[in-house]
């Protein structure tokens, strides 16, 4: 008489199990929509690393893939002191002053994480993290997105299905996982550090355009594809698709 009762009690556990996501250690109850965290960061800064090592545990965990999505952007203006990030771009400079206008910010910093591009917090906040990730995923999308992608050669070739409407952008990113480098000079001389989710490729889709080739460097790996749209005013992501690319 009892196994009836205890097949749904059983599944109702499963399911909450499900749900309880960690990152680490933290319970992390999320929704079913999926969430961007962008972080701003840089080699050439010291208190950058512990918000680099957030973004290693989120993309290299299993059960928060495609759940949340992160995308690393190297800064530029910390390369004159020292160290030059490889993986620094001018252009990812411009995107958080982008954010530092949409958000009313006296100035960047790093580290910065954006989440959904509507909230800001020190990068290495955890519990500002969790709490953001929470509320973006319980949000209801505004926007519809498809991907999948592949590689062919020196080329990531994205098919990308999106619902934009005429006040949003639709997004491609390329990042890269797993890229480890030995830091000789500037405020983290001597450490060796491991990004993920560099941010190798940014460009905005044509409207009604659903295949796109993105040209890549040989020699990088371990590649994602996220596809997102955006408004192109207050910089709300209001829809998301991430896929590996094969």
């Amino acid at each position: 008489m009892l196994r009836p009762r205890i097949v749904p009690i059983l599944a109702v556990i499963v399911a909450i199990a499900a749900l309880a996501l960690t990152t680490r250690g933290a319970a992390l109850k999320l929704g079913k929509t999926p969430v961007v965290i962008e972080l701003f960061t840089s080699q050439g800064c010291s208190s950058c690393p512990p918000a680099d090592a957030i973004i290693h545990e989120i993309a290299n965990d299993p059960a928060l893939r495609g759940k949340v999505i992160p995308l690393a952007f190297h800064v530029d203006y910390w390369d004159s002191l020292g160290w030059r990030d490889p993986f620094s771009s001018a252009e990812w400079s411009q995107r958080q002053a982008r954010y530092a206008r949409a958000m009313r910010l006296s100035s960047s910093y790093t580290p910065q994480a954006v989440v959904n591009g509507a909230s800001q917090f020190v990068g290495s906040n955890r519990s500002a993290l969790n709490s953001a990730l929470e509320s973006a995923s319980n949000l209801r999308p505004r926007g519809d997105v498809v991907l999948a992608a592949r590689r062919d050669g020196d080329n990531v070739i994205a098919t990308i299905h999106g619902t934009v409407s005429s006040q949003d952008d639709l997004m491609l990113a390329i990042t890269e996982d797993g890229v480890t480098t030995k830091i000789e000079h500037g405020e983290n001389a001597g450490r060796t550090i491991t990004n993920d989710a560099i941010v190798r490729r940014l460009m905005r889709v044509k409207p009604g355009q659903t295949m796109v080739t993105i040209p890549v460097d040989p020699a990088w790996r371990n590649l994602t594809a996220t596809a997102f749209v955006q408004n192109a005013t207050a910089l709300r992501i209001e829809g998301v698709a991430t896929a590996q690319v094969r």
